[in-house]
Protein backbone atom coordinates (compact mmCIF):
# COMPACT_ATOMS: atom_id res chain seq x y z
CA UNK A 1 0.00 0.00 0.00
CA UNK A 2 1.06 3.68 -0.91
CA UNK A 3 2.79 5.61 2.30
CA UNK A 4 2.88 9.26 2.04
CA UNK A 5 4.98 10.74 5.20
CA UNK A 6 3.37 13.35 6.93
CA UNK A 7 2.77 15.22 10.62
CA UNK A 8 -0.38 15.17 11.24
CA UNK A 9 -2.55 13.99 14.52
CA UNK A 10 -6.13 12.99 14.62
CA UNK A 11 -7.59 12.16 17.65
CA UNK A 12 -10.91 11.99 18.52
CA UNK A 13 -14.00 12.37 21.16
CA UNK A 14 -13.95 10.26 23.84
CA UNK A 15 -15.65 6.94 22.55
CA UNK A 16 -17.23 5.48 25.53
CA UNK A 17 -17.31 1.94 24.78
CA UNK A 18 -20.88 0.45 24.96
CA UNK A 19 -23.83 -1.79 23.45
CA UNK A 20 -26.20 -0.48 20.80
CA UNK A 21 -29.31 0.24 21.56
CA UNK A 22 -30.88 -2.35 19.25
CA UNK A 23 -34.35 -1.00 20.49
CA UNK A 24 -36.21 0.98 17.05
CA UNK A 25 -36.62 4.64 18.74
CA UNK A 26 -39.10 7.06 18.03
CA UNK A 27 -37.56 10.57 17.34
CA UNK A 28 -38.94 13.73 17.88
CA UNK A 29 -38.42 17.25 15.47
CA UNK A 30 -38.97 19.96 18.13
CA UNK A 31 -40.80 18.20 20.30
CA UNK A 32 -42.95 15.81 18.27
CA UNK A 33 -43.03 12.08 17.93
CA UNK A 34 -42.06 10.81 13.99
CA UNK A 35 -42.92 7.02 12.80
CA UNK A 36 -41.29 5.83 9.97
CA UNK A 37 -42.07 6.11 6.60
CA UNK A 38 -40.24 5.92 3.09
CA UNK A 39 -37.59 8.72 1.96
CA UNK A 40 -36.22 8.77 -1.82
CA UNK A 41 -32.61 8.52 -3.04
CA UNK A 42 -30.07 11.21 -3.42
CA UNK A 43 -26.28 11.80 -4.78
CA UNK A 44 -23.22 13.74 -3.36
CA UNK A 45 -20.17 13.91 -1.07
CA UNK A 46 -18.62 15.50 1.96
CA UNK A 47 -15.70 15.02 4.63
CA UNK A 48 -16.61 13.92 8.26
CA UNK A 49 -16.13 13.26 11.61
CA UNK A 50 -12.72 13.14 13.94
CA UNK A 51 -10.84 12.36 16.97
CA UNK A 52 -11.29 13.96 20.37
CA UNK A 53 -8.33 16.00 22.20
CA UNK A 54 -6.10 14.47 25.02
CA UNK A 55 -7.85 16.62 27.67
CA UNK A 56 -11.39 16.72 29.52
CA UNK A 57 -13.05 19.48 31.13
CA UNK A 58 -16.00 19.45 33.42
CA UNK A 59 -18.46 20.42 30.37
CA UNK A 60 -18.05 16.77 29.17
CA UNK A 61 -15.43 17.66 26.21
CA UNK A 62 -14.30 14.40 26.15
CA UNK A 63 -10.45 13.58 24.91
CA UNK A 64 -10.04 10.10 26.98
CA UNK A 65 -9.98 6.82 25.64
CA UNK A 66 -13.06 5.28 25.33
CA UNK A 67 -12.24 2.54 28.25
CA UNK A 68 -11.79 5.63 30.48
CA UNK A 69 -14.85 6.55 32.90
CA UNK A 70 -13.56 10.01 33.63
CA UNK A 71 -15.71 11.82 31.58
CA UNK A 72 -19.13 13.05 33.78
CA UNK A 73 -21.22 12.43 30.94
CA UNK A 74 -20.31 8.45 30.69
CA UNK A 75 -19.24 7.63 34.34
CA UNK A 76 -21.21 4.79 35.81
CA UNK A 77 -23.72 4.70 32.45
CA UNK A 78 -23.87 2.24 30.03
CA UNK A 79 -26.13 1.88 27.06
CA UNK A 80 -29.72 0.00 27.24
CA UNK A 81 -30.03 -3.30 25.26
CA UNK A 82 -33.50 -3.32 24.32
CA UNK A 83 -34.96 -6.44 22.17
CA UNK A 84 -34.01 -5.84 18.42
CA UNK A 85 -36.73 -4.21 16.56
CA UNK A 86 -37.88 -4.78 12.22
CA UNK A 87 -37.03 -2.68 10.37
CA UNK A 88 -40.17 -1.48 9.83
CA UNK A 89 -41.50 -0.89 12.98
CA UNK A 90 -42.09 2.41 14.92
CA UNK A 91 -39.12 2.83 17.67
CA UNK A 92 -39.61 4.27 21.03
CA UNK A 93 -35.63 4.77 21.61
CA UNK A 94 -34.10 8.25 22.03
CA UNK A 95 -32.99 8.97 18.99
CA UNK A 96 -32.24 8.14 15.13
CA UNK A 97 -33.87 6.57 6.55
CA UNK A 98 -35.91 4.37 3.48
CA UNK A 99 -35.75 3.71 0.06
CA UNK A 100 -37.51 3.65 -2.58
CA UNK A 101 -37.98 3.36 -5.97
CA UNK A 102 -39.81 4.61 -9.23
CA UNK A 103 -42.17 2.54 -11.17
CA UNK A 104 -41.40 1.45 -14.38
CA UNK A 105 -42.60 4.21 -17.32
CA UNK A 106 -44.67 2.79 -19.75
CA UNK A 107 -43.19 3.28 -22.88
CA UNK A 108 -46.68 4.21 -24.66
CA UNK A 109 -47.28 7.10 -22.62
CA UNK A 110 -43.74 8.73 -20.95
CA UNK A 111 -41.68 10.34 -23.07
CA UNK A 112 -38.70 9.36 -21.18
CA UNK A 113 -38.99 6.38 -22.49
CA UNK A 114 -36.21 5.09 -24.99
CA UNK A 115 -37.76 3.00 -27.34
CA UNK A 116 -39.61 6.00 -29.54
CA UNK A 117 -36.78 8.66 -30.80
CA UNK A 118 -39.49 10.78 -31.14
CA UNK A 119 -40.47 11.10 -27.81
CA UNK A 120 -37.26 10.46 -26.06
CA UNK A 121 -36.51 13.39 -23.58
CA UNK A 122 -32.98 13.22 -23.62
CA UNK A 123 -33.49 14.43 -27.69
CA UNK A 124 -36.98 16.52 -27.25
CA UNK A 125 -37.54 17.95 -24.46
CA UNK A 126 -41.05 19.02 -25.70
CA UNK A 127 -42.14 16.28 -25.35
CA UNK A 128 -41.17 15.00 -22.27
CA UNK A 129 -44.35 14.74 -19.58
CA UNK A 130 -41.81 13.29 -16.69
CA UNK A 131 -41.56 15.92 -14.36
CA UNK A 132 -38.24 14.13 -12.85
CA UNK A 133 -39.60 14.33 -8.96
CA UNK A 134 -40.43 10.99 -7.37
CA UNK A 135 -43.76 11.55 -5.33
CA UNK A 136 -42.74 9.56 -2.90
CA UNK A 137 -40.00 11.52 -1.36
CA UNK A 138 -40.14 14.61 -3.13
CA UNK A 139 -36.25 14.18 -4.32
CA UNK A 140 -35.84 15.03 -8.21
CA UNK A 141 -33.34 13.16 -10.42
CA UNK A 142 -34.34 12.96 -13.92
CA UNK A 143 -34.90 17.17 -14.31
CA UNK A 144 -31.87 18.31 -15.35
CA UNK A 145 -30.20 15.84 -13.12
CA UNK A 146 -31.28 18.16 -10.33
CA UNK A 147 -30.72 16.95 -6.59
CA UNK A 148 -31.34 18.66 -3.91
CA UNK A 149 -28.82 17.30 -1.56
CA UNK A 150 -25.86 17.73 -3.88
CA UNK A 151 -27.51 21.19 -5.12
CA UNK A 152 -28.64 23.27 -2.23
CA UNK A 153 -27.00 23.48 1.24
CA UNK A 154 -27.33 21.31 3.90
CA UNK A 155 -25.77 19.55 6.79
CA UNK A 156 -26.19 16.36 9.08
CA UNK A 157 -25.17 14.42 11.96
CA UNK A 158 -25.88 11.46 13.43
CA UNK A 159 -26.05 10.25 17.01
CA UNK A 160 -26.68 6.76 18.53
CA UNK A 161 -30.28 5.91 17.10
CA UNK A 162 -30.80 9.17 15.72
CA UNK A 163 -30.10 11.12 12.09
CA UNK A 164 -30.43 14.95 12.50
CA UNK A 165 -30.72 16.52 9.04
CA UNK A 166 -30.00 20.56 8.53
CA UNK A 167 -31.71 22.47 5.79
CA UNK A 168 -29.46 25.72 5.31
CA UNK A 169 -31.52 29.00 3.56
CA UNK A 170 -28.96 29.15 0.05
CA UNK A 171 -29.91 32.95 0.46
CA UNK A 172 -28.01 33.82 3.52
CA UNK A 173 -26.70 30.68 4.78
CA UNK A 174 -29.13 31.00 7.93
CA UNK A 175 -31.19 27.84 9.14
CA UNK A 176 -34.29 26.87 7.30
CA UNK A 177 -35.46 23.80 10.22
CA UNK A 178 -33.74 20.74 11.59
CA UNK A 179 -35.48 17.55 11.33
CA UNK A 180 -34.49 14.51 13.66
CA UNK A 181 -35.56 11.17 12.64
CA UNK A 182 -34.93 7.88 13.74
CA UNK A 183 -31.62 6.10 12.25
CA UNK A 184 -32.68 2.26 12.12
CA UNK A 185 -29.85 -0.24 11.23
CA UNK A 186 -29.73 -3.97 9.90
CA UNK A 187 -27.45 -4.81 12.73
CA UNK A 188 -27.12 -2.30 15.86
CA UNK A 189 -25.16 -0.13 15.52
CA UNK A 190 -22.60 0.56 18.62
CA UNK A 191 -23.13 3.54 20.94
CA UNK A 192 -20.13 5.73 20.28
CA UNK A 193 -18.49 8.18 18.25
CA UNK A 194 -19.85 8.87 14.85
CA UNK A 195 -18.00 9.70 11.01
CA UNK A 196 -20.05 10.78 8.66
CA UNK A 197 -20.05 11.47 5.33
CA UNK A 198 -21.87 12.65 2.11
CA UNK A 199 -21.06 10.43 -0.77
CA UNK A 200 -20.82 11.90 -4.77
CA UNK A 201 -25.12 10.35 -5.04
CA UNK A 202 -25.65 12.30 -1.48
CA UNK A 203 -26.24 9.31 0.06
CA UNK A 204 -24.21 9.03 3.73
CA UNK A 205 -21.12 6.55 4.93
CA UNK A 206 -20.93 6.61 8.27
CA UNK A 207 -18.78 5.00 11.04
CA UNK A 208 -19.36 4.20 14.79
CA UNK A 209 -15.82 3.69 16.57
CA UNK A 210 -16.15 1.55 19.94
CA UNK A 211 -12.92 -0.26 21.68
CA UNK A 212 -13.93 -3.52 19.78
CA UNK A 213 -13.57 -1.85 16.59
CA UNK A 214 -14.81 0.31 14.01
CA UNK A 215 -18.60 -0.94 11.93
CA UNK A 216 -18.60 1.16 8.70
CA UNK A 217 -22.84 1.93 7.49
CA UNK A 218 -24.31 3.19 4.23
CA UNK A 219 -27.22 5.27 4.14
CA UNK A 220 -29.13 5.22 0.88
CA UNK A 221 -31.75 7.54 1.09
CA UNK A 222 -31.23 10.36 3.94
CA UNK A 223 -34.78 11.27 4.56
CA UNK A 224 -35.39 15.28 4.35
CA UNK A 225 -38.52 15.06 6.22
CA UNK A 226 -40.21 14.44 9.81
CA UNK A 227 -41.92 10.68 10.87
CA UNK A 228 -39.30 9.11 8.09
CA UNK A 229 -36.63 5.85 9.44
CA UNK A 230 -33.17 6.68 8.32
CA UNK A 231 -32.72 2.75 7.12
CA UNK A 232 -28.84 1.78 7.20
CA UNK A 233 -27.16 -1.14 6.36
CA UNK A 234 -23.86 -2.08 7.90
CA UNK A 235 -21.45 -2.72 5.45
CA UNK A 236 -18.92 -4.40 7.88
CA UNK A 237 -16.23 -3.65 10.11
CA UNK A 238 -12.61 -2.18 9.60
CA UNK A 239 -10.20 -5.00 9.43
CA UNK A 240 -6.54 -4.42 10.79
CA UNK A 241 -3.86 -4.38 8.48
CA UNK A 242 -1.58 -5.36 10.79
CA UNK A 243 -0.85 -9.38 12.03
CA UNK A 244 -2.39 -10.66 14.84
CA UNK A 245 -4.03 -6.78 15.52
CA UNK A 246 -7.97 -6.31 16.63
CA UNK A 247 -10.03 -4.00 13.89
CA UNK A 248 -8.98 -0.71 13.48
CA UNK A 249 -10.57 2.23 15.30
CA UNK A 250 -12.09 4.83 12.96
CA UNK A 251 -13.31 8.20 14.05
CA UNK A 252 -13.86 9.97 10.93
CA UNK A 253 -14.79 9.89 7.47
CA UNK A 254 -13.93 12.01 4.23
CA UNK A 255 -14.62 12.40 0.77
CA UNK A 256 -12.43 14.09 -1.19
CA UNK A 257 -13.27 15.65 -4.31
CA UNK A 258 -12.87 12.84 -6.97
CA UNK A 259 -15.71 10.85 -4.37
CA UNK A 260 -12.41 8.66 -2.76
CA UNK A 261 -13.71 7.94 1.26
CA UNK A 262 -10.97 8.78 3.82
CA UNK A 263 -10.83 7.21 7.16
CA UNK A 264 -8.75 8.41 10.24
CA UNK A 265 -7.28 5.79 12.44
CA UNK A 266 -7.10 6.48 15.94
CA UNK A 267 -4.77 4.33 16.75
CA UNK A 268 -3.82 2.65 19.98
CA UNK A 269 -6.72 5.00 21.99
CA UNK A 270 -8.61 8.18 21.17
CA UNK A 271 -6.47 10.23 23.46
CA UNK A 272 -3.01 10.98 21.70
CA UNK A 273 -1.26 10.85 18.28
CA UNK A 274 0.15 7.51 18.58
CA UNK A 275 -0.29 5.69 15.38
CA UNK A 276 -2.82 7.36 13.81
CA UNK A 277 -3.11 7.46 9.94
CA UNK A 278 -5.23 9.07 7.37
CA UNK A 279 -6.23 5.55 4.91
CA UNK A 280 -8.24 5.20 2.06
CA UNK A 281 -10.43 2.58 0.92
CA UNK A 282 -9.48 1.12 -2.34
CA UNK A 283 -12.31 -1.71 -2.90
CA UNK A 284 -16.23 -1.82 -3.01
CA UNK A 285 -16.66 -0.37 0.39
CA UNK A 286 -20.68 -0.14 -0.46
CA UNK A 287 -20.34 -3.88 -1.78
CA UNK A 288 -18.62 -5.07 1.94
CA UNK A 289 -14.97 -4.59 0.56
CA UNK A 290 -13.24 -2.31 3.32
CA UNK A 291 -9.99 -2.81 2.05
CA UNK A 292 -7.46 0.51 2.16
CA UNK A 293 -4.04 2.29 1.69
CA UNK A 294 -2.43 4.37 4.17
CA UNK A 295 -2.25 7.49 2.69
CA UNK A 296 -0.35 9.61 5.69
CA UNK A 297 1.16 8.97 9.17
CA UNK A 298 -0.60 11.44 10.99
CA UNK A 299 0.91 10.55 14.51
CA UNK A 300 3.52 13.01 14.52
CA UNK A 301 1.39 16.30 13.39
CA UNK A 302 1.66 20.04 13.79
CA UNK A 303 -1.47 20.23 14.33
CA UNK A 304 -3.55 19.29 17.81
CA UNK A 305 -5.69 16.22 18.50
CA UNK A 306 -8.30 16.40 15.31
CA UNK A 307 -11.76 15.81 16.25
CA UNK A 308 -13.23 15.87 12.54
CA UNK A 309 -12.65 17.13 8.98
CA UNK A 310 -13.60 19.20 6.49
CA UNK A 311 -12.38 20.38 3.08
CA UNK A 312 -11.14 23.99 2.77
CA UNK A 313 -12.06 27.33 1.28
CA UNK A 314 -9.12 28.30 -0.74
CA UNK A 315 -9.96 31.91 -2.78
CA UNK A 316 -13.27 31.34 -1.94
CA UNK A 317 -13.11 27.81 -3.65
CA UNK A 318 -13.70 24.23 -2.29
CA UNK A 319 -10.09 22.87 -1.95
CA UNK A 320 -9.76 19.13 -0.49
CA UNK A 321 -6.38 18.79 0.54
CA UNK A 322 -5.99 22.11 2.48
CA UNK A 323 -8.80 21.85 4.75
CA UNK A 324 -10.38 22.42 8.04
CA UNK A 325 -10.14 20.67 11.55
CA UNK A 326 -11.50 20.96 15.01
CA UNK A 327 -9.63 19.81 17.66
CA UNK A 328 -12.14 20.26 20.81
CA UNK A 329 -13.39 24.01 20.12
CA UNK A 330 -9.89 24.94 18.25
CA UNK A 331 -10.16 25.38 14.95
CA UNK A 332 -7.17 24.35 12.46
CA UNK A 333 -5.91 25.00 8.94
CA UNK A 334 -4.45 21.44 7.97
CA UNK A 335 -2.66 20.09 4.93
CA UNK A 336 -4.02 16.32 4.65
CA UNK A 337 -0.96 15.12 2.73
CA UNK A 338 1.44 16.49 5.02
CA UNK A 339 0.03 16.60 8.71
CA UNK A 340 1.30 20.58 8.52
CA UNK A 341 -1.17 23.39 10.44
CA UNK A 342 -1.85 26.12 11.99
CA UNK A 343 -4.27 26.89 14.50
CA UNK A 344 -6.87 29.60 13.86
CA UNK A 345 -9.43 30.51 16.45
CA UNK A 346 -10.81 29.03 19.76
CA UNK A 347 -14.68 28.29 19.11
CA UNK A 348 -17.77 27.89 20.67
CA UNK A 349 -17.71 24.25 18.20
CA UNK A 350 -16.27 20.87 19.43
CA UNK A 351 -16.28 18.14 16.88
CA UNK A 352 -18.29 18.47 14.42
CA UNK A 353 -17.03 20.96 10.84
CA UNK A 354 -17.49 21.38 6.80
CA UNK A 355 -17.82 23.87 4.56
CA UNK A 356 -20.15 24.28 1.99
CA UNK A 357 -19.25 25.80 -1.81
CA UNK A 358 -20.59 29.45 -3.48
CA UNK A 359 -22.31 27.39 -6.04
CA UNK A 360 -24.78 26.22 -3.16
CA UNK A 361 -25.50 29.76 -2.19
CA UNK A 362 -27.29 32.98 -4.01
CA UNK A 363 -24.03 35.24 -3.27
CA UNK A 364 -21.68 32.50 -4.79
CA UNK A 365 -19.84 32.72 -1.17
CA UNK A 366 -18.64 29.54 0.56
CA UNK A 367 -18.88 29.24 4.02
CA UNK A 368 -17.87 27.37 7.01
CA UNK A 369 -20.29 25.58 10.26
CA UNK A 370 -19.38 23.99 13.18
CA UNK A 371 -20.78 21.67 15.73
CA UNK A 372 -21.35 21.85 19.19
CA UNK A 373 -21.08 18.59 21.57
CA UNK A 374 -24.08 19.73 24.10
CA UNK A 375 -25.06 18.45 26.92
CA UNK A 376 -26.63 16.31 29.11
CA UNK A 377 -29.86 18.47 29.23
CA UNK A 378 -29.34 20.78 25.89
CA UNK A 379 -28.77 19.75 22.24
CA UNK A 380 -25.84 20.14 19.92
CA UNK A 381 -25.70 23.60 18.20
CA UNK A 382 -24.80 24.76 14.69
CA UNK A 383 -22.89 28.22 13.98
CA UNK A 384 -20.97 29.70 11.17
CA UNK A 385 -17.69 30.85 11.27
CA UNK A 386 -16.78 34.13 10.06
CA UNK A 387 -13.94 33.24 6.75
CA UNK A 388 -12.48 36.59 7.83
CA UNK A 389 -11.35 36.34 11.87
CA UNK A 390 -12.72 32.84 12.61
CA UNK A 391 -14.94 33.86 15.26
CA UNK A 392 -18.68 32.55 15.17
CA UNK A 393 -21.72 33.23 14.94
CA UNK A 394 -24.60 32.85 17.67
CA UNK A 395 -26.09 29.38 17.60
CA UNK A 396 -28.07 28.92 14.47
CA UNK A 397 -30.08 25.57 15.96
CA UNK A 398 -30.13 23.72 18.50
CA UNK A 399 -30.95 20.25 17.93
CA UNK A 400 -32.42 17.82 20.34
CA UNK A 401 -31.40 15.94 23.25
CA UNK A 402 -31.30 12.54 23.00
CA UNK A 403 -31.28 11.40 26.83
CA UNK A 404 -28.03 9.47 26.25
CA UNK A 405 -26.99 6.64 28.63
CA UNK A 406 -23.56 7.35 27.38
CA UNK A 407 -22.07 10.20 25.04
CA UNK A 408 -23.11 13.43 24.40
CA UNK A 409 -26.08 14.88 21.80
CA UNK A 410 -23.44 16.07 19.42
CA UNK A 411 -21.32 13.05 19.38
CA UNK A 412 -20.65 13.40 15.57
CA UNK A 413 -18.56 14.91 12.80
CA UNK A 414 -20.52 16.90 10.59
CA UNK A 415 -21.21 16.23 7.20
CA UNK A 416 -22.75 18.04 3.73
CA UNK A 417 -22.56 18.36 -0.02
CA UNK A 418 -18.78 19.04 -1.17
CA UNK A 419 -20.02 20.90 -4.93
CA UNK A 420 -18.10 20.69 -7.81
CA UNK A 421 -13.93 20.78 -6.99
CA UNK A 422 -10.65 19.53 -8.34
CA UNK A 423 -8.92 17.14 -5.91
CA UNK A 424 -5.30 18.12 -5.01
CA UNK A 425 -5.00 14.66 -2.85
CA UNK A 426 -2.60 11.66 -4.44
CA UNK A 427 -3.68 9.28 -6.75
Amino acid sequence: MTVWTALATVACGSSPEAESDASATESTTAGTSEDTSSSDASSGSDSTAGTESGSTDGTGSSGSDSDATSDPTTEGTQTDSDATSEPTTDSDATSDPTTDSDATSDPTTDSDATSDPTTDATTDATTDTDSGTDTDSGTETDTGGFNPLLDTPNLWYAVHQSLIYIEINPADGTVVQLVHNQLLADIPLVQGQNGLTMLEDGSLLGSRESVNGTQIYHIADPPMTPNTTADAIVLGMVPSDLMNQPPLRIEALYTDCDGRVYLMDTGVDVSNPIGNRLLRFTGDYLGGDLAFEVITDLQNASVGDIDDMSPGIVNGDINDKDGFAMDSSFLWSIDYTTGTGMELAQTDGTWGIHALGGPLFDDDKARLYILSMGNDNTGAELFEVDLNDYSNSAALVEGPDLNLNVGTNGWSGLAGPLTDCVTLLPQ
